[in-house]
């Protein structure tokens, strides 16, 4: 039988879960964050009319590069329903967009304010149908950033809102794993059509990206590492209980994974500084 992993919902444990840190010379984002967030809403006609106000009481790129990002993710919402408006004047005037216009509009606004933003087209896996899946079609927009000399890889789409596998909707959420996410994670739910621009020393094949699980936001929340099996689908022998392994800085009393879509609830060990979830197949 062929079993995929879906997802893993973990439950922690005395500890505090915080999102994924970068260190670059220990830039404090606040007074970027409280401008974007307190911005005054209004009807504004182009993208950048927005970025003079904006950045005006910054003098370093990444302030000015994250005021940008946050007023993006704080004023445009992600709705279908804006798939054909890509432009980013358009994007502004509506409030919302798809995957391209919020990739457009933040490569327009960075440009205005003098720093290197591109845009860039790849796959990503969203759904469990998505493991082994042929990569024909690009799927996805994001950017690369060039800060003080340095590429950085952000995903103003997928930081703004975060998708509910319940109600099968995105939901407004600011999530700070896609901004200036170190280029080994983001290739783990990001493929970029052309290699280069993933950013790291041995790019990884579209078959590769393809075959391996399918994670979500929880997965690099709680600083999760080093999963094994790491096959997005395996052969689950009967005969046999089937092990899931997995390391991290933080602590786990339980959790759920899910497999061919039904839920496993098993306690977690912690052996040889691993985590491991043990659990067999019943007869039917």
């Amino acid at each position: 039988m062929i079993s995929k992993i879906l997802i893993f919902a973990f439950l922690c444990a005395n500890f505090i879960c915080y999102a994924q840190s970068i260190d670059l010379k220990k830039v404090d984002y606040r007074k970027a964050d409280s401008i974007a967030i307190n911005f005054p809403k209004r009807k504004y006609k182009t993208a950048i009319e927005l970025v003079a106000p904006l950045t005006e009481s910054f003098t370093t790129e990444h302030e000015k590069f994250r005021v940008l990002f946050r007023w993006i993710t704080e004023n445009i919402e992600y709705n279908k329903s804006a798939a054909n408006a890509a432009d980013a004047d358009k994007v502004v005037r509506k409030n919302k967009a798809v995957c391209q216009g919020f990739s457009n509009l933040l490569k327009e606004m960075c440009n205005s304010a003098n720093i290197d933003c591109d845009v860039v087209v790849g796959y990503t896996k969203t759904d469990v149908k998505d493991i082994n899946r042929k990569l024909k079609k690009t799927d996805h927009a994001w950017n690369i950033v060039t800060l003080n000399g340095q590429k950085y890889l952000v995903d103003v789409t997928w930081a703004t809102s975060k998708y509910n596998m319940v109600t099968r909707k995105f939901q407004k959420d600011f999530d700070e794993h896609y901004f200036l996410t170190p280029p080994e994670k983001f290739i783990l739910d990001h493929l970029p059509e052309n290699k280069k621009d993933q950013l790291i020393d041995k790019p990884i094949s579209k078959k590769k990206f393809s075959s391996t699980p399918l994670l979500y936001a929880d997965y690099f929340h709680l600083g999760i590492e080093s999963i094994s099996p790491n096959k997005g689908a395996f052969k689950l022998k009967k005969s046999k209980p089937f092990t899931f392994t997995f390391t991290s800085a933080n602590t786990f009393s339980s959790a759920h994974i899910l497999l061919d879509a039904e839920k496993y609830i098993a306690p977690v060990e912690l052996k040889n500084n691993s985590f491991s979830i043990t659990f067999e197949k019943k007869e039917t």
